[in-house]
């Protein structure tokens, strides 16, 4: 798969951060994708990889354990009401098993993959398109992982998808909508509660601070 293998404990060589960090500044600026495919074979010595039916369901297999989709909510004053909440679907892996984080770019044709920060050598795939969110990761999911899925699972991809369909028909842009509607989805399957960088403790706290803008 690549030329090294690390220990653990072992931190991504530097050198190796800062030509991933290139390539996906590279590709922000191009928006070519298939460029950015060879680069990051290259960079981890990664043969060309065929999409066969076996791939897909092999990546399916590897999604149902490590994927996973997030809903988060951000303060910013750029927002018409002071929040965004950003639907994401992300996989997160040591870069010794890169492989299969590379096999989703090359299913998804969409996404990008960085070293996660404050981490030794752990990689991120994200996810973050709506629209690719809706057309490519959804129907995946239902097509190839959900005979895999308990029914928690299962259920969790169809809240994602119907917090999709909201945002489809404009639900964000309306205050009582969006903490009616789209707030609860985000409390229900947000992944930082307890946290202590989380942008609101509860559901409340929230809904409170979106009625105020």
């Amino acid at each position: 798969m690549q030329n090294y293998t690390l220990k653990p404990g072992e931190v991504l060589p530097a050198n190796v951060s800062q030509q991933l960090a290139k390539i996906n500044n590279d590709f922000s600026k191009s928006s070519d994708f298939a460029k950015y495919l060879s680069n990051l074979r290259q960079l981890f010595q990664i043969e060309p990889i065929q999409v066969t039916s076996e791939a897909k369901l092999y990546l399916a297999g590897f999604v149902e354990g490590e994927g996973s989709l997030n809903i988060s909510a951000k303060k910013t004053r750029h927002a018409r009401f002071g929040v965004v909440v950003d639907p994401e679907f992300s996989i997160t892996q040591h870069v010794n098993g890169f492989k299969p984080v590379y096999l989703a770019l090359e299913v998804f044709k969409t996404g990008r993959i960085r070293h996660k920060g404050g981490s030794n050598a752990t990689m991120v795939l994200t996810i973050d398109n709506r629209k690719s969110l809706e057309e490519k990761v959804i129907p995946f999911y239902e097509q190839y992982v959900a005979g895999f899925s308990s029914s928690s699972k299962n259920n969790r991809v169809t809240k994602f998808k119907t917090l999709l369909d909201l945002f489809n028909k404009g639900s964000h842009k309306d205050k009582d909508l969006l903490i009616n509607d789209i707030l609860p989805i985000w409390d229900e399957l947000r992944q930082q509660k307890g946290q202590k960088n989380q942008a609101f403790k509860d559901l409340n706290e929230a809904a409170t601070y979106i009625r105020q803008k």
